[in-house]
């Protein structure tokens, strides 16, 4: 798992959700968690789960189980060749063996329920009601479910991403369904070790930064409907998702459905298309329609009409939300490493929210680094500042996890006019890119951050302006935890690591603060690092307590 920097402050940005309460503060392996809260459990409903279920408008607890089996079946398959094994991402012969892939279905269905019960408490807490139908046959939503379960049980055993991004076809989600999961499976798990919520995060971060933008994402399937504008370059580019494979063609596909029952009755189309379950959109009484639910309105089913669209925007938001949090920690990282003045960071930040709500076609197919390399260097180009994008460039691809291939490979499809008479695709390197294509995009917007430079290099803080219809407004720039070591003394080669903020928040929450010295911030303004140890061992000595410090 890669631990670098801005990883790990993009872990704290977005767990800022408050989960102290669900803080375990006993260290625990991935492998020990699953030994000693998940194995125990039982591998079927607990019966508080089967009552959610029973008060359905109908009992789903049959095709709840029955999908759980089937959507297993096909992550940790039977029977299977080595071909067939080895495609799925199963890399060791020991994988192969029976008995093992048996221990992972049942160990990976176990934490399906455990999750799924909390989910239900909580979103039946939300509605005052028990009757949860929308959600319990929302069909995205368990797969998504099921793949969370099935990736954090084998990455407890085996220490590395095996099923992810491979199964997901499989199984017949994109990423832009599993990361509507990804974050509410955390919160409501509140047992998961540290690393697998670090797994989950890197996770989120692979599907932020490319997957949920490219050819088959799900999320132009709703794009279409909430924002018809894009419509046209979506169908252009042929980006749209393919209908979600039915249950019967994913147990056929492993060999499961010959004398098992499965419920044709329910899934008897070869594929569900893309309006499956959708009884908050369709509602019989729009009267006294039913409070939505934030994981129901994250799993809306794209169809046209009013209430869809405005279901559809909010799910929409919520992932271009993330996806802009984690674009301010890499342009964080990216203009501390090019020492680049804040007000140009925030200037960077400010056109890259611009671009994703008013030039969204721009991520179409492409990296979100692509984006970001470009607004430094047109934010750069119009300053006073000196700098080549070779030089940018060079800078972006000194950390080991940046590939060249972001900056050579930026997807185009060319019209007509630029492809020989032919709309063909094409890819083409960074600097032809920001040319032919950003630069004319872009340009026009320049003049929409030009005011809030002027105004930051007065007051940094006031960047809030203009909303475009249909989309957020511009956010100020992310608070971002400063996690980095700090060297404690010039003349020692001491360094120390502030601690996190949920770490903090969880020791204070406790009996055992004093036993803690705990510092993330200056114990007084402008003070340097090495006075701050000064400080704590000061407040040690004489058991004083001051402001940052907690003895």
């Amino acid at each position: 798992m890669n631990t670098c920097g801005y990883k790990r402050k993009f872990e704290a940005v977005v767990s800022q959700t408050n989960t102290t309460s669900q803080l375990s503060l006993l260290p625990c392996s991935p492998a020990q968690w699953l030994q000693t809260v998940i194995s125990p459990l039982p591998a079927k409903p607990s019966p508080e789960l089967e009552k959610f279920m029973s008060s359905c408008d109908r009992n789903v607890n049959d095709e709840v189980i029955n999908r759980a089996n089937i959507i297993l079946a096909a992550i940790f398959p039977k029977g299977y060749n080595g071909k067939r094994c080895m495609s799925a991402g199963f890399h060791h012969s020991s994988l192969m063996d029976s008995r093992w892939i048996e221990q992972r279905q049942d160990e990976a269905l176990k934490l399906y329920y455990k999750v799924l019960e909390s989910i239900c408490e909580s979103e039946a807490q939300k509605l005052q009601s028990r009757n949860l139908t929308h959600l319990l046959t929302n069909e995205r939503f368990h797969r998504c479910m099921l793949e969370c379960s099935a990736e954090l049980v084998s990455a407890a055993h085996m220490g590395a991403r095996m099923l992810f991004p491979s199964l997901l076809e499989r199984i017949g989600v994109t990423a832009f369904d599993l990361i509507r999961v990804t974050e509410s499976f955390i919160k409501h798990e509140g047992s998961l070790p540290r690393e697998l919520k670090r797994y989950l995060n890197s996770m989120e971060e692979i599907m932020l930064e490319s997957m949920v933008w490219g050819r088959g994402s799900s999320l132009y399937n709703s794009l279409i409907i909430a924002r018809p504008p894009l419509a046209e370059e979506i169908c252009r580019l042929g980006l749209l998702a393919k209908p979600m494979s039915s249950l019967d063609a994913i147990a056929a596909d492993n060999h499961l459905s010959n004398g098992e029952k499965v419920f044709s009755e329910v899934y008897n189309s070869p594929a569900l298309p893309m309006e499956e379950h959708s009884p908050v959109v369709n509602n019989q009484n729009p009267k006294n329609p039913l409070p939505l639910m934030p994981l129901l309105s994250a799993f809306a089913s794209p169809n046209p009409g009013g209430r869809c669209s405005t279901i559809l925007e909010t799910g929409i938001n919520l992932i271009f939300n993330k996806v802009a949090k984690l674009a301010a920690v890499r342009i964080n990282h990216l203009t501390e490493r090019l020492k680049l003045l804040q007000p140009i960071r925030e200037i960077v930040y400010g056109l890259f929210h611009r671009i994703l709500n008013k030039k969204t076609a721009l991520f179409f197919n492409r990296h979100i680094d692509q984006i970001i390399l470009c607004c430094v260097y047109i934010i750069v180009k119009d300053s006073t500042l000196k700098m080549t994008l070779m030089e940018i460039k060079d800078t972006y691809l000194k950390p080991p996890q940046h590939t060249p291939q972001v900056v050579r490979h930026v997807f185009v499809k060319w019209s007509p006019a630029h492809g020989n008479g032919k709309n063909r695709d094409d890819f083409i390197d960074i600097k032809t890119f920001y040319n032919e294509i950003f630069l004319l995009a872009v340009k026009p917007l320049l003049d929409e951050v030009k005011p809030a430079k002027a105004s930051d290099q007065a007051a940094p803080a006031n960047n809030t302006d203009d909303h475009c219809s249909g989309s957020p407004g511009i956010s100020p720039f992310p608070s971002i935890p400063d996690l980095s070591p700090k060297k404690v003394s010039p003349s020692h080669n001491v360094y120390l690591s502030p601690l996190q903020p949920s770490k903090k928040r969880a020791l204070i929450s406790t009996g055992a603060k004093s036993y803690y010295a705990c510092f993330g911030e200056s114990t007084r303004p402008y003070q340097s690092p090495s006075k701050d140890l000064s400080t704590i061992n000061n407040s040690l000595h004489t058991g004083e307590r001051r402001e940052g410090v907690w003895i």
